[in-house]
Parts: C-alpha cells; structure tokens; sequence
C-alpha cells in the first residue's frame, strides 16, 4: 500500500508538466509515428477493445479512439485522468477512463484484444503480479505491448552515465538551462525502492512474459530513432533508449502445447544418448522382431515415425531399407535425431510438425509408427484420423505407449504408483511420470489437462481406433515382447508399456 501512496502523490506532481508533453506529442509528428508502431503490432482485426495501462494524460487512448477502436484508459492518479479527459475532449473522441491499480483489474477475464502502457512498467511495485494480470484479461489470441526504458540505470551503468552527463552539457551549452521538468539526474527515494530500477530490461520482460506462457515475443531494444525527435529526447533522455516488448496471449492448449516442446527439448540430450545405446543393445533386435510380425516382408516400405524423438525407430527401420520420414514438435529433439542418424550412417528424412496435423497428401505411407506420444496428445482422436488418412489402403499403424497419468483419476492406479515409488527410491532410480520427480515436474503440470490421461488404456485405444476405421490386430503388453533393461523396468513398473497394431 506504501508503495502505491507513493506513486499517486509522486505522479500527482508531475501531471501537470507530463500533460504539457503529451499535449505537445498530440500536435507533432511523434502523433504520427506511435500511431503507426501502434497498429503496426496490434491484432490484425477492426473495432479492438483496447486496455491503455497507465493511460496519464491519455496519449494512447486517443490514438487509438481516433482510429475506431474501442478504449478504456485506467490509472492510478486522479489528476492524470482529468488531464487525459479534457485531452479526448479537445481531440472529440470518447474513450472511457478510470481509476485502477495497474496490478489488480477490475476487469473479466478475456475482454481486451490488446493491453497497451507506455512508461508504466518500471514504475510498478508488483510487475510481475501486474503482468500476471494484464495476461488475464486478455483474450486469446490478443496481444500486449509495452514500450518503456532502464530510466535511472546510469546509476548502475557507468557507460550510460556518462552518456547522460554529455547530453546534459550539450543541452545546458545550447540552451542555458535545462528544462524543469528534467529530474533523471536526482536521486528520489520514490524510484529508488521500485523492482525494476537497476534491472536490465527488456530481458526482464522476456523472461517473466515467457514464464506467464505468452508466445510470439518480441524485444525491440531500441527504438529510440523513431521517437526521440527533439533536443529534449535525444540530449536529456537519449541515454535510455525507449524499448518495445510485444507478446500474444494463446489458448491453453497452444500453452501447452509450447510447454510440452520445450520439455521435450530440455530432455534431448539424455534422450540422444539413449536411443544410441538402445540401437546398439539387444532392444534394437527386440524391437525389429516385434515390428516385422507385422509387417510385409520383402519389400521396401514407406515408414512414417510420429513422434520420433531422437529416432530410435526411425533409423532402426531406415537402417533395414526403408524409406523413413521422422516428424516431431521439438527443434532439439529432431537435431539430436539427426545426429543419432549420422552417427549410424542412416538415410531418414526429419521434420518439424505437429502429429495432429501433418503436410502429407492421402495415402502416401505403408507404415506409421510412433513410441511414448500418444499419451502427449491434446485431441488424440483427431491424430488417428490423420494417421488414417495419409496410410495407404492395407497400410499398418503400430505404436507403442503407456498410462502415465492414469493415477490422478484411479484410486488403484494411485496405490499402485506409491508401491513403485517406494521401490524406485530404495533402489535410487529416478522415477518417471507422477511421482513428484523435479526431472518431470513440468509434464505433471500440463498432464491433468491432457485426455488421455483419465483413460483406462489400451482399452480406450481400441475403441478410438475402430471409429477412426482401422482394424485393431492387437493391443498387448510390451513385457513378453521387449524385457528391457533393469532400469526400464523398474521405472515402468508402475506404468508398464503396451502395443497398439493396427490396419487401415
């Protein structure tokens, strides 16, 4: 609360020469050049419903008004929103302006297209619960954009300080004084306690921005050469260079999904240096033997690995003549797969997609094959389908997989995973899925929120491949067919794999 007095009685004594500028901006070319940097990274769509964060005398939201769009300009300070309501008077345009703490809206969640602030985040005694908030209210798809600078950071940065201390000479030299509203080179107690001052920015901004799950971020460090037109910018100011951040707020599926990739890159390493050991282990014999009960033999085939990882089941087939095509969603993980493929001087082709929407024509495949994805899938029936549809007629699906997550909805299942966990940490083995591990604790995070993971498989999996058309074969445990090594099966014990045959 300290804090928040602080900042209405310190804005409060600057309303009235901040006004002034913002009157000034309003009849110059700068009214031109943030109108366009505006709109320029807005969402593409007319009649936005704008939120003008830290509005003061009410710059953006008349800009924005002016140009069709729907506005609401919230601040702390009284005084700036009169000034910012008799600035729209005069400019005939009617945005809505009210009284509110930048870090507690007053708002529903999902209302703006856009959240818009200008010099507004260093003052904040909360950013990053302010942050948090601008994110809510956002719809879906909407974006938030900030322009600010490292105001006061020649305090921290002795180039910068002394960057300043030349504008100022040049300024005094050429006009005698300097301006009164010019206080950047005092020590004030009140943006000596703020967070933000002395913290490099807008790294600041793109770390808690990616934290928050926004996407599309983008920092603009320096776009000073667009707006600092006059003595005043360029001489007093130039010193901290004006930044734009831009960032768009997605769905909760895309957020997951993004949190899933990155996940998956974070694990491609380990992932790369087991695929390698497995290739050259008695699994690589196991699971070939597995894969040509059920395949034809004697001819070379089309092979789609979905979800590759690091490859292991597309350089295995590669590596006997067939022609291998291996897409997954993490950049890391398709590098490491392409570093695993030339360690063992194997011809597969790998690719960025998503494997509920793959960019390959009707029945092009012999053979779709995919390990440890289906369970990672947020509309696993939609996937089938497509998995369907690009296999040729005759063509075989065969996966394999497990119920990771089956114990946050089955009592037994619970039990069962506790049993496991107790083992695990008597035999110090790093325990997978569900058991609190740090090592996947991110994947616990998104899994409540994926299907599959309140399923009872694979018996969910026979009934969801039936409507999509294929003809189950067989839905069987992995134990008799792949014993794997101690480590796997203690880490599977609880969650034991299965495989899925089917044809199209």
């Amino acid at each position: 609360m300290e804090y928040k007095i602080q900042t209405v009685r310190w804005w409060t004594e600057t309303a009235n020469s901040y006004n002034s500028t913002i009157q000034a901006e309003l009849t110059n070319e700068k009214r031109r050049i943030w109108t366009g940097l505006l709109l320029e990274n807005a969402p593409r769509k007319e009649n936005l419903r704008v939120l003008d964060v830290g509005t003061g005398p009410g710059f953006f939201s008349i800009l924005l008004s002016a140009r069709g769009h729907r506005v609401t300009g919230i601040d702390c300070t009284p005084e700036m929103l009169e000034q910012a309501k008799n600035n729209a008077r005069q400019e005939g345009v009617h945005p809505e302006f009210l009284l509110m703490d930048s870090h507690h809206l007053e708002f529903p969640d999902n209302t703006f297209d856009l959240v818009v602030s200008r010099n507004v985040t260093w003052t904040l005694y909360d950013p990053e619960a302010a942050y948090t908030e601008w994110k809510r209210v956002l719809k879906p798809g909407g974006r938030l954009l900030v322009f600010d600078a490292n105001w006061y950071m020649q305090h921290f940065d002795p180039e910068m300080e002394q960057t300043m201390r030349r504008g100022i000479l040049q300024y005094r030299e050429k006009y005698g004084q300097l301006p009164a509203k010019f206080a950047m080179y005092r020590l004030e107690e009140y943006w000596k306690r703020l967070p933000l001052v002395g913290t490099k920015r807008p790294l600041w901004d793109r770390a808690v921005l990616w934290k928050l799950g926004f996407q599309d971020i983008v920092c603009d460090e320096n776009i000073s050469y667009l707006t600092a037109l006059d003595d005043i910018s360029q001489m007093l100011y130039g010193a901290a260079a004006m930044f734009m951040v831009r960032a768009t707020r997605v769905t909760q599926e895309e957020e997951d999904l993004q949190t899933i990739a990155e996940y998956w890159d974070g694990r491609s390493p380990e992932q790369s240096i087991a695929c390698l050991s497995e290739l050259a282990s008695p699994q690589r014999e196991a699971y070939l033997k597995l894969l040509s009960t059920y395949l034809p033999a004697g001819r070379k085939l089309r092979v789609l690995d979905v979800g590759t990882g690091c490859g292991f089941l597309a350089i295995l087939l590669a590596e006997e003549g067939h022609e291998v095509t291996g897409v997954d969603i993490s950049p890391l993980m398709l590098e490491e797969a392409a570093y695993c493929a030339n360690s063992r001087s194997a011809a597969v082709d790998f690719r960025p997609d998503n494997a509920e929407k793959l960019p390959f024509g009707d029945n092009c495949f012999d053979l779709v094959i995919s390990r440890n994805l289906v369970w990672t899938l947020q509309n696993p029936e939609t996937a089938f389908s497509e998995w369907h549809r690009i296999l040729k007629p005759g063509g075989m699906l065969v996966y394999l997989d497990a119920n990771f997550y089956l114990h946050l909805f089955d009592p037994q299942q619970k039990e069962q995973l506790e049993k496991f966990r107790q083992a695990a940490g008597v035999r110090e083995s790093t325990p997978l899925y569900g058991t609190g591990h740090s090592s996947t604790s991110v994947m616990d995070s998104v899994a409540p929120r994926l299907p599959l993971s309140a399923q009872k498989r694979p018996k969910w999996d026979k009934k969801a491949l039936s409507q999509a058309r294929f003809h189950v074969l067989a839905a069987e445990p992995c134990s008799s067919r792949l014993p794997g090594a101690e480590k796997e099966q203690i880490q599977y014990a609880a969650t034991p794999m299965f495989f899925i045959t089917a044809q199209k």
